[in-house]
């Protein structure tokens, strides 16, 4: 695939999961609509979240496909995931390459908090609205929200704390603040820069 590279299985499941994710929301989404013009039944469920479903989980797939291109290709992302869950970055890993890539992975712990508030807002709206929407809808939004809210409290908030540790541990070894860009080229956590080396013998 155009710069995303190979991908395993586990790549594969993932994206399996991405389609499954977009496929509920699909539904979720276009039965919410209908219903503001039809009763909720199982009928309607069916007939608009089928080709919701489709719809939802092929754009599932996309967007964790184009996650994939940002992050420089489905390996790099994998490594990058690697370090995180390891505590390290590997030696040899320059830091014009370790620091945006662990930061891009801490400045998710806003979006992770983001999505906690609103899977509370939108649980509770859902749930004051169960007599409105019926028993059929109200089941599929609240599971949704709450799915939600869950992915994000165990995975995505502690993810990006991990990073946001890693990159504050390796970015003490580096001479100045770890920005993106500014750090030189060939420079790693741990590198020997000009003029950090000592004096040597005294020539006899």
């Amino acid at each position: 695939m155009d710069r995303v590279g190979v991908v395993d299985e586990a790549g594969r499941l993932r994206l399996l999961g991405s389609a499954v994710a977009g496929a509920a929301f699909g539904v979720v989404l276009a039965v919410l609509v209908a219903s503001s013009w039809a009763t909720t039944t199982r009928g309607l469920v069916v007939g608009v979240g089928v080709p919701a479903a489709v719809l939802g989980g092929a754009v599932g797939v996309w967007t964790q496909l184009r996650s994939w291109r940002a992050a420089g290709g489905y390996e790099h992302a994998v490594a990058v995931q690697r370090w995180v869950a390891e505590g390290r970055v590997p030696l040899g890993v320059p830091a014009e390459e370790w620091v945006p890539a662990l930061q891009a992975q801490a400045a998710r712990e806003a979006a992770g908090w983001g999505k906690v508030v609103l899977c509370v807002l939108w649980t509770a709206m859902t749930l004051s609205m169960a007599d409105q929407h019926g028993p059929v809808l109200t089941t599929l939004l609240a599971a949704l929200w709450i799915g939600m809210g869950t992915w994000s409290v165990a995975w995505v908030i502690p993810r990006a704390r991990a990073a946001r540790a890693l990159l504050q541990r390796a970015g003490a070894a580096l001479p100045g603040p770890v920005e993106p860009g500014a750090v030189e080229p060939g420079t790693g956590p741990g590198s020997v820069g000009p003029g950090s080396v000592g004096p040597g013998p005294v020539d006899r």
